[in-house]
């Protein structure tokens, strides 16, 4: 790296994490989260807003590649806590409520994503049609994880019924999303020579659950092994290397990380949360920016924007439309109903994520690839309004679910989540 390489890195990396910020608290002020204003920051550092020359000038061509390194490190990190703030406890609660609205709300919008795909987008095809349609599928069906927890953070309502079924609802969905992502991207990538390394996926999925989680578990217990310091090395580590592991694999690098959340121990996860939360908000905003300079919406045509609009209807209607009959068919009252399906709505960054990869394998193109992160963009930003129109409140969420006179009383999730 030269030494203006250097001085443009460092401070690209200061305009980066300042406009996220910035942007992030902005978008609060709004009652959004702070991924719209993140994923807004890096929209506008790309063609569509500054333009490509001045872009360009910005964010030199030689210096993206290292951008992109930093990127992955946060995604990485932002992955892990994704895993790590799954509650595997709460699959326990209300199981039949859980297992039919995440069904629901994962497989209805990815039906009917792939629906699209091959109808109404079928000028994107590449080579391999069932690829290109089962992407969509998958980009169209997920809920971001990580965001929802922070809505419900925020609007108090993580204690209530509504979120805890919400929250583990969407747990669901993310390792649907994640397994079957994995599954096309390994369709997506038919080098023969490196085809037999995906085989290698389930032992390490085994060896990570029956080898290094029961490890982890002695070492949290340890007394040599307990400071702060020493569990957030450990996790920092261990997402950085199992995403490699994946990575060599054959598949992402956010598999590993997503996993080894999943498996890290609880006793320590405020301060690992803490640490780990300073180290990624250093590095992914860098990722905000990558995936903002390739949204390029000004060679958008009629077509385009035609194509943009039924994506945003097939999302809506399909995760919304899914989470909601599901949510009826176990007796939750309509208000509710509603507010859980706004809350599986949101997609945020585990979507621009999913498109990323997406754009790097080839899957979709550069102006499908804006459409998409425009969907992303909209359905997430929608969800706390329709919370305000529904008039969620954390008050709401503790009342008891209201049933129609012809049913017989539904099993009630406590605040704890328990049936």
């Amino acid at each position: 790296m030269s030494s203006n390489q250097m001085v443009f890195l460092l401070v690209d990396l200061v305009l980066i994490a300042v406009a996220a910020r910035l942007l992030g608290r902005l978008a609060q002020r709004l009652g959004q989260p702070p991924v719209i204003g993140e994923i807004a920051a890096g929209i506008i550092a790309g063609p569509t807003i500054l333009g490509a020359h001045f872009s360009g000038i910005v964010f030199p061509q030689d210096v993206r590649s290292y951008l992109s390194a930093f990127a992955n490190v946060g995604v990485m990190i932002f992955m892990f806590l994704a895993g790590l703030e799954i509650d595997r406890s709460s699959f326990h609660g209300n199981r039949r409520a859980v297992a039919s609205v995440s069904l629901s709300a994962y497989f209805v919008p990815f039906v009917l994503g792939c629906g699209v795909a091959l109808v109404v987008l079928s000028r994107y095809h590449q080579d391999n049609r069932l690829t290109f349609a089962l992407f969509i599928g998958c980009a169209l069906a997920v809920t971001a994880f990580p965001v929802l927890a922070r809505i419900l953070i925020e609007r108090d309502l993580m204690g209530t019924r509504i979120g805890q079924l919400s929250m583990a609802s969407a747990a669901i969905d993310d390792i649907f999303a994640w397994t079957v992502l994995a599954f096309v991207i390994g369709l997506a990538r038919p080098g023969a020579s490196t085809q037999w390394k995906l085989l290698l996926f389930v032992p390490l999925v085994l060896a990570m659950w029956w080898l290094v989680r029961p490890l982890l578990a002695r070492a949290a217990r340890s007394t040599s092994m307990t400071s702060n310091n020493t569990m957030i090395f450990l996790a920092v580590c261990g997402a950085l290397s199992f995403g490699a592991a994946t990575e060599w694999i054959g598949l992402h690098l956010i598999f590993g990380a997503f996993l080894f959340g999943v498996i890290f121990p609880r006793t320590h996860r405020p301060v690992v949360e803490t640490g780990a939360q300073l180290l990624s908000s250093v590095f992914l905003p860098a990722f905000f920016v990558i995936a903002g300079l390739q949204v390029d919406l000004t060679s958008l045509d009629r077509a385009g924007m035609v194509e943009m609009l039924a994506i945003l209807a097939t999302a809506l209607a399909g995760k919304l439309g899914g989470t909601y009959l599901a949510a009826r068919a176990n007796r939750i009252a309509p208000r509710e109903a509603g507010a859980l399906a706004s809350l599986m709505n949101t997609r945020g960054l585990t979507e621009l994520i999913i498109l990323n990869i997406g754009l790097t394998t080839g899957l979709i193109g550069v102006q499908l690839y804006s459409i998409l992160v425009m969907m992303a963009l909209v359905t997430t930003a929608m969800t706390s309004p329709l919370l305000r129109l529904l008039k969620v409140t954390p008050e709401l969420g503790r009342l008891p679910i209201p049933v129609t006179a012809h049913t017989r009383p539904a099993a009630r999730l406590t605040p704890e989540g328990a049936a």
